[in-house]
Formats: structure tokens, sequence, C-alpha cells
């Protein structure tokens, strides 16, 4: 499972199924746009931060 730590400013991204993995973002599209690539290449199988991002996407789309 990956988790974002989000402030007013950045977000750093940690994958607790790995507990290694780690990444930083200023925006949330950047956030889960490393975490779902962190996700296929790590962890095939899992769509987790692959869902998130597509339906962040969606939201975006609406938003216009």
């Amino acid at each position: 499972m990956i988790r974002l730590d989000c402030t007013t400013i950045s977000i750093v991204i940690v994958c607790e199924t790995c507990g290694v993995w780690h990444a930083f973002a200023f925006d949330k599209l950047d956030a889960w746009t490393r975490a779902a690539d962190h996700e296929k290449r790590a962890h095939p199988g899992d769509t987790q931060a692959q869902d998130a991002l597509s339906e962040l996407k969606r939201k975006m789309r609406h938003a216009v």
C-alpha cells in the first residue's frame, strides 16, 4: 500500500508494502504518477496507486 504524506507545499510518497521506497513531489498528480510507476515496477498485480491516479485524472477532467 502506498500513502501520501501531504503538507501545504510538498508530498512525501511512502510504499508501506516494501518499506524501503519513498519519493517526493509538489502536487498530487506527480505523486500518484510516481507511486503508480513504482507499483508497476516493484509490485506487479497491485493497483492501488494506479487506481488513485486514474481517479485523480478523472476528477481533473471534470473540474475544467
